[in-house]
């Protein structure tokens, strides 16, 4: 055996023992990267999940917005419409009233009338 036949074993079992771990370490490694595969594989999965949601809820907030604005027009309208039927009447109270005493009004003159035929007749009735 030759003087450094035993320094060159010694060499090269502490590389294999370093070739080894290395080995052990590459294969741990290479398991806990395929987990970290799959954890990104599924944060993918839920953010392509959670982008389809919010572009939902972006289309029904979009037609909820549509909706109330129709809602909010129907609702001025018919607020609007419902002034002009108030306008309307108060008009037809105040042409009420009017009638109502002009009504009163003829009353005291066909009074007025009666009595003075009233009196004609009596007139007559007394110059016969």
């Amino acid at each position: 055996m030759a003087p450094q036949e035993p320094v060159l074993r010694a060499e090269f079992n502490h590389l294999e023992r370093r070739v080894t771990r290395l080995e052990d370490t590459v294969t741990a490694e290479s398991g806990l990267r395929a987990m970290m595969d799959l954890d990104q594989a599924r944060l993918t999965a839920r953010l392509d999940a959670q982008d389809r949601l919010l572009r939902a809820l972006s289309e029904t907030q979009s037609d909820h917005t549509a909706r109330l604005t129709r809602l909010e027009d129907g609702q001025q309208r018919l607020e609007a419409g419902q002034q002009r039927l108030e306008a309307g009447q108060q008009r037809l109270e105040a042409g009420q009233q009017r009638l109502e005493e002009r009504s009163q009004e003829l009353e005291r003159v066909v009074g007025h009338v009666r009595e003075g035929i009233d009196t004609i007749l009596v007139l007559l009735h007394n110059a016969e």
